[in-house]
Formats: C-alpha cells, structure tokens, sequence
C-alpha cells in the first residue's frame, strides 16, 4: 500500500506552525487591543461614539465587513491551513481522507471511499484566477481532480506550503511544480 500525506505546514518547521496559529488567532488578537485601547482610552472611545453615530451606515458597513472578513480568514485556516492530507490505494479502493489538526487535536473533516473501477478521471486542477487569489487571503489550490462514472467530480489535495510568499501563492511556479508533483504522485497511485 502507497500512502501520500500532505500539509500546508510542514511538520519540521517550528517557524511555519507559529505564523500558522498566528494567522488563525489574529482576529482575536485585533479584538483584545481594541478591548484594551478602549480601557485605557475612554476619551479617544467617546469622541470615536460621536463619530459612530454621526455616521451610522458607513460604521455598518464597517463592521460587517470586518466581522465577514475575520470570519472568512477563521474558515479558510481551519479548512485549508491547519489540516493534513492522506491518500492510498488499498484493495482496488482510492482511499482519501482530511484531517483538521490543530492544538494536538486530530480530527477528520472529510473521508472518501472511491474503487477504482469507478474512477472515470483524474486530472490536474486548474490554476486559480488572480481574483480569487485576491478574494482569499490564505488561498488554496488543490492539485488534482477525480471525475466519477457518476459525474461526481472531487477536488483533493492542496498545494500550498507555508514556507515562503512563493509558495504560499497559488498561482507561483513553486506552487504549480508542487501541484504537479502530487497529481502525478496520485495519477500513478490509482493507475497501478
């Protein structure tokens, strides 16, 4: 039995798993100085009221864009950043599995039971648009692609490391050799 298992935080890097926990607590760290300013600062607080309520729909939206935005970089660090990755073949059955990991804890988010038989095709996952890497603060893009007899199309296996801005990029050479790596890692796992 092969086994690919992949990580956007690569296990020997210390420095990638602390940016990790760090991109995933920042809104909290944001929330906690703002608590703090507004204790040690009643003045600056009162005068900022003022302005709040002279300009209510603008601090709406504000807010709501803001509160959207953290919630959004929440998703994606515990669906694309904080998780691990498995894949095998075992007794003509494409096995895949995603697990969240994050504070010691490992749980699986996402299992996939597909035989080979019923595997129709496997191919490269597009390459994202500048758009949606612009959208996406903690972009992903995933390497490959299995299309069902049914029509189910899955889309598996993220490419992005946390080592560096290159590969942090989904649409950077780094990321797209990697990307490649692993479709052909996987292509040659369900063919055998």
């Amino acid at each position: 039995m092969k086994e690919l298992k992949i990580s956007p935080v690569p296990e020997d890097s210390v420095f990638s798993k602390i940016y990790a926990y760090f991109i995933f607590l920042m809104p909290f760290f944001i929330m906690g100085a703002f608590v703090i300013f507004c204790y040690y600062n009643r003045e600056v607080i009162e005068a900022l009221y003022t302005i709040i309520l002279a300009n209510k729909v603008f601090s709406i939206i504000w807010a709501i864009l803001w509160f959207a935005g953290m919630i959004n970089m929440l998703r994606q660090a515990f669906y694309y950043l904080l998780v691990e990755e498995v894949c095998s073949v075992e007794n003509k059955t494409f096995y895949y599995q995603k697990f969240r990991k994050i504070f010691g804890i490992k749980k699986l988010i996402k299992n996939l039971e597909i035989p080979i038989v019923e595997i129709s095709e496997v191919r490269e996952a597009k390459k994202p648009s500048f758009l949606y890497v612009f959208l996406n603060p903690l972009g992903h893009r995933n390497s490959v692609e299995i299309e069902t007899r049914e029509g189910k199309i899955y889309k598996i296996m993220n490419s992005i490391v946390l080592k560096s801005r290159e590969s942090q990029n989904p649409t950077s050479e780094i990321t797209s050799q990697r990307a490649n790596k692993i479709y052909n890692e996987v292509k040659n796992m369900i063919s055998k």
